[in-house]
């Protein structure tokens, strides 16, 4: 009797297959990729579970196939042998989308959201999936896998846009801000929904998050706060300015004011030097003229005003003039 090999015939896009091929015999092979696993069933009840590798069809080899020969010779009740082949490598091919409804607490609109992104599984325990999930299908793609876990993400997802919204104080507006965390967070939550299928969720993005359609209220509010925006990005670049001119004003005022010091202190000196030159030719006894006094004073009187002297200093200096006149 030739020998059957069974083997994986599952393309890119499928995730299971089951063998079409029950009647197995003893010495029949059962090859396992190293990147899947494969159940073994008899008469539908599960009874090994096959790691990558070759495998006869034998007493001893299988368990709960040591009667095989046995019940086979002048049996009217075949034994059937079904083999589901499962694939263990991780994949990022799990796309998701999910529209969910959502109440914007600052205006209390009700707007529909949209949000979309992907995830990486890999099946840990593929007994326990294809017992929950699979049942009685042949085959089972990626896409189906995805749409199984759907549900699962969109009421999730409701409850992160909905904590977002109430404790983070975030709106419709700017959800997609934290898309990071949000994300984190939402992988947190699925874990334990996902992992009691025999699968883990080894990696979790959320892509985008807006309001889709068009919500008249919501376009309205949109352009407001837009043009809001607009109206303070231009009152900044007023204000921003105005300050820069207001500075320009005082640097402008300070320069006056330093030439005028320099001013004054040079005509002080001036009228200093002069003074010197006047007693020493006109006056024997120190005596300043009616002219060269209103001058001094005049000057002293400057430099009061600029702050280089304090009042003190310009009293005692007027005093000392008043003096020699």
């Amino acid at each position: 009797m030739a020998v059957t090999t069974i083997e994986s015939k599952a393309g890119n896009d499928f995730l299971i297959w089951k063998s079409p091929n029950r009647d197995l015999t003893v010495n029949d092979q059962i090859i396992v990729n190293e990147t899947e696993e494969a159940l073994l069933f008899e008469n539908g009840q599960l009874m090994q579970v096959l790691k990558g590798g070759r495998y006869p069809v034998e007493a001893g080899n299988i368990p709960g196939i040591e009667g095989l020969i046995r019940r086979s010779v002048g049996s009217n009740s075949p034994i059937r042998l079904d083999v589901w082949f499962i694939k263990k490598t991780a994949s990022t091919d799990y796309k998701w989308g999910v529209q969910i409804q959502a109440r914007e607490n600052t205006h209390g609109l009700v707007v529909p959201v949209g949000s979309y992104g992907s995830m990486l599984i890999r099946i840990e325990d593929p007994s326990s999936f294809v017992l929950q999930i699979v049942g009685n299908k042949t085959s089972m793609t990626k896409e189906e896998v995805r749409d199984f876990f759907l549900p699962m993400i969109e009421r999730n997802l409701k409850d992160q846009v909905s904590n977002n919204i109430i404790n983070k104080k975030l709106d419709i507006f700017t959800l997609d801000s934290q898309l990071v965390e949000s994300s984190k967070s939402l992988k947190d939550s699925l874990e334990k929904d996902i992992r009691r299928f025999g699968v883990t969720l080894i990696d979790f993005y959320i892509q985008g998050i807006e309001v889709i359609g068009s919500n008249p209220e919501y376009i309205k509010i949109k352009e407001s706060l837009s043009e809001a925006a607009s109206l303070k990005i231009r009152a900044k670049a007023a204000s921003e300015t105005q300050g820069f001119y207001e500075q320009e004003r005082q640097l402008d005022a300070i320069d006056k004011a330093i030439d005028k010091d320099s001013q004054v202190s040079s005509g002080l000196v001036g009228s200093l030097l002069s003074g010197a030159v006047k007693r020493g030719s006109n006056s024997s006894d120190g005596a300043i003229s009616n002219e060269d006094l209103k001058y001094k004073l005049f000057n002293l009187k400057d430099m009061l005003n600029s702050g280089l002297i304090s009042q003190e200093e310009y009293e005692q200096k007027k005093k000392d003039l008043l003096d020699k006149y």
